[in-house]
């Protein structure tokens, strides 16, 4: 089982936890199901699914009592109820710190973006239920000492279209290829894409999806097999529709966190990474080594207070634009044609303004001479 299985796992025992301990009497399977869609917390799940989530409790020690009940149709069917004893103590309404309840506050806002997915509700409804145990002085106090804690930019509230945000968290979890309506920066209308899903990415306060491409909307082009193609991140700002399919895939031995270890942002490309090495001057030293610049950097301190930075992996098209982002701070040692790249870029940009600028700068140039005679 996946990480994210994983962690579905968890939040479908405690909301049956919670459940069964509210019942008055055994739940059959049916009536488990219809109360966890009715809290939100699954969309379709088969009844041997929420068996094999009860006989968890089971083996976590909690008292599990199984039995049978007449279902509305008169049939017999399986129940269950959690007994007096083990397991219904350990569920008591928790005492709940001042930091505690606050770190969860600011921990919702931070997933703000998220809303719609089950993390989002997860983390709502478990703040929900600490909120009906904690006093109306602790609230207010949360709420007045939750506004020293700046975030900016702050996270868009319900960016994204939750049933957009369901659809694409259901073909993750359960490996189904995934259809979309994309328009990339390059296209003027949207495209189809059929894709692999991985993950979802949540980077710089927008969520992208993680994913190989496995079919082409140009029968003039042939993709490679899903699992020689790169990874691909499709801004789930540009999504206009997503759809599962019942295919299902084989999820990439890989995972998207180690793809993203050698990324200063969320770029991969099919060309292989190259040692880059580069000074940056004692003015910008303390912020390369703050932010860090690279996650994979090592830093060599020079007697100016200038830092060098060998980077042992990297890409030129990710490379670039943040170099160019630290102007003259910055010098590229190697590779050597990149020198040659940054050189060509500089005079580009100087072009844009030499032949507008020039006299101004030669007068000023003239003043300041003028001034320092009269002086």
């Amino acid at each position: 089982m996946d990480s994210l299985s994983r962690h579905e796992q968890l939040l479908r025992v405690f909301h049956l936890i919670d459940i069964l301990l509210s019942a008055k009497q055994p739940l059959s399977t049916m009536e488990l199901k219809d109360r966890l869609q009715s809290r939100g917390v699954i969309d379709e799940m088969s009844e041997k699914n929420i068996r094999r989530d009860v006989e968890f409790l089971g083996k976590f020690g909690y008292a599990v009592k199984a039995s049978k009940k007449r279902s509305p149709r008169g049939t017999l069917c399986h129940a269950w109820a959690i007994a007096s004893g083990r397991g219904a103590a350990e569920l008591s309404a928790p005492a709940i710190s001042l930091p505690e309840l606050l770190s969860l506050a600011v921990a919702r806002d931070f997933l703000a973006p998220l809303a719609g997915t089950f993390y989002w509700r997860g983390i709502s409804q478990l703040i929900a239920k600490l909120e009906k145990i904690a006093t109306p002085e602790l609230l207010a106090y949360v709420d007045a000492h939750k506004e020293g804690l700046v975030v900016h930019p702050k996270p868009p509230a319900a960016k994204y279209r939750s049933r957009t945000l369901n659809a694409i968290n259901r073909a993750i979890r359960n490996t189904l290829e995934l259809s979309i309506r994309y328009t990339s920066l390059a296209d003027k209308k949207p495209k189809t894409y059929l894709i692999h899903p991985e993950a979802i990415v949540l980077y710089d306060g927008s969520i992208y999806i993680a994913g190989y491409r496995v079919g082409s909307d140009s029968p003039k082009r042939r993709l490679k097999p899903a699992s020689e193609e790169a990874i691909r991140f499709f801004k789930l700002d540009r999504v206009q529709s997503a759809k599962p399919s019942s295919r299902t895939f084989q999820r990439h031995k890989q995972t998207i966190e180690s793809l993203l270890a050698d990324s200063m942002t969320i770029f991969r490309s099919e060309e292989p990474a190259r040692r880059y090495r580069i000074a940056i001057d004692a003015s910008r030293a303390r912020w390369a080594c703050e932010k860090p610049f690279h996650p994979r950097q090592k830093v060599r301190m020079q007697f100016d207070g200038s830092v060098i930075l060998d980077i042992d992996r990297a890409w030129d098209d990710e490379m670039i634009p943040q170099l160019l982002g630290l102007a003259e701070h910055v010098e590229v040692l190697e590779p050597e044609d990149i020198r040659e790249r940054m050189l060509e870029v500089a005079q580009r940009i100087t072009a844009k303004y030499i032949c507008r600028h020039l006299r101004p700068i030669e007068g000023l140039r003239e003043s300041r001479e003028t001034e320092g005679m009269l002086q």
